[in-house]
């Protein structure tokens, strides 16, 4: 008996993704077709009873989608992300011939309602969202019982993966990226949109030095949303949540992206988080521990610049900047010479750089083609021309 497909299946049954007396009969006539000497899979039997469709399965057991080609439009290309709940492909649009990152649900969560609302929701919100330094969305749609969206791609690097590699950013790219995405959390609170998941590696800079933000897995709009999942309150990467994110605060503003912006910009200026520890002690300095710089942290952060980070980082939401615009602004008045003077991306940027990559015609079928519905913003579509401006989407 394969007990590989039991470990797969079981956590499904646990978290109420299968309903357990459906999936107990399936367990049985499959344990029954064992005995008997027939080679039949615990997943041949859930598709054959309805529980789980042809795809999910791929999906669940991490088949390379690329060599099944499950989505009519998308041409899969290669995995390039995976996160919790979502993997990303690159691939090919095929009716515009535009490439773009595939953002694909995981199957124990497409079996859950409340995180395909979930899914459903991070989706419209990208979709609703239209500026140059963030992603830009293309289309939301389920076949064959599996949720994505499309998004753009471009070819670039993290800003966290540029630290990772020990690089010295220099106080006037860091700048120039913080800026970038300062202009990018005006057009979200212009949008009623909060991200709650600003840090580097969810900045995305490409060969020009143009910077995208990227994973739109927490955000929501600030009015008018209730949270649709089973989820704590408190959301978000620990290192970089303000303190009113941190206690868990229902309701959050364009704020907390500030402070999360200005403990991004002092670790691409340092190369360290301000509060490190387990995650239980970072939640606690989030709330009551000032921020500290070492005498060789203040050597790498201009005594101007030292300001807006402070004033970003302020742990009273009041005494912050109340738009990321007042903060643009702020670092353009002490350090516009800095950025101006700032050399190129580093080489990485462009090492890393991912070339297209056609594969074979993936092989025939050997099932029917999957039920599909598709909601899809063809307005949104045809003003980008399919494939114009270009963002990376990874989780």
């Amino acid at each position: 008996m394969d007990q590989r497909q039991l470990k797969l299946v079981g956590p499904l049954v646990a978290c109420g993704a299968l309903p357990s007396d459906e999936a107990n009969v399936c367990l049985r006539l499959w344990q029954e077709l064992q005995k008997k000497g027939q080679n039949v899979s615990l997943f041949a039997v859930l598709v054959k009873k309805g529980l789980m469709t042809r795809t999910q399965v791929l999906v669940l057991t991490g088949k390379p989608l690329e060599e099944h080609q499950p989505f009519d439009d998308y041409k899969l290309l290669r995995k390039v992300g995976e996160g919790g709940m979502a993997d990303v492909y690159e691939a090919t649009y095929q009716p515009l011939q535009a490439r773009v990152a595939l953002k694909i649900l995981k199957t124990e969560f497409a079996l859950q309602e409340r995180y395909r609302l979930r899914f459903k929701r991070e989706a419209a919100i990208l979709l609703h969202l239209d500026h140059e330094n963030i992603v830009d969305g293309r289309e939301h749609g389920s076949q064959d019982g599996t949720d994505f969206y499309a998004m753009g791609f471009v070819d670039g690097i993290s800003v966290l993966e540029l630290l990772e590699h020990q690089l010295d950013l220099g106080e006037g790219l860091a700048l120039h990226v913080a800026c970038q995405v300062g202009e990018a959390l005006q057009h979200m609170l212009e949008c009623g949109v909060v991200h709650r998941d600003i840090k580097p590696g969810n900045l995305v800079v490409d060969q020009e030095g143009t910077t995208r933000i990227i994973d739109f897995g927490l955000a929501k709009l600030m009015q008018g949303m209730r949270e649709d999942t089973a989820e704590s309150m408190t959301v978000g990467t620990p290192e970089y949540m303000s303190p009113e994110q941190a206690r868990g605060n229902a309701q959050l503003d364009i704020r907390t992206d500030i402070y999360s912006l200005g403990v991004s910009l002092f670790q691409m200026l340092t190369g360290e988080v301000p509060f490190q520890g387990t995650p239980e002690e970072v939640l606690v300095a989030q709330v009551k521990q000032e921020l500290e710089m070492t005498p060789k942290q203040m050597q790498r952060i201009s005594p101007s610049v030292q300001f807006v980070i402070r004033k970003a980082m302020a742990k009273d939401p009041a005494h912050r900047y109340a738009t990321p615009r007042e903060m643009v602004d702020d670092i353009q008045a002490v350090a516009g010479d800095i950025i101006a003077a700032r050399g190129p991306v580093p080489s990485i940027v462009t090492e890393s750089a991912i070339e297209a990559a056609p594969i074979e015609s993936p092989p025939t079928p050997t099932f029917p083609a999957p039920t599909r519905t598709t909601s899809r913003t063809t307005s949104r579509t045809s003003r980008r021309g399919g494939g114009r401006r270009r963002g990376r989407g990874r989780r």
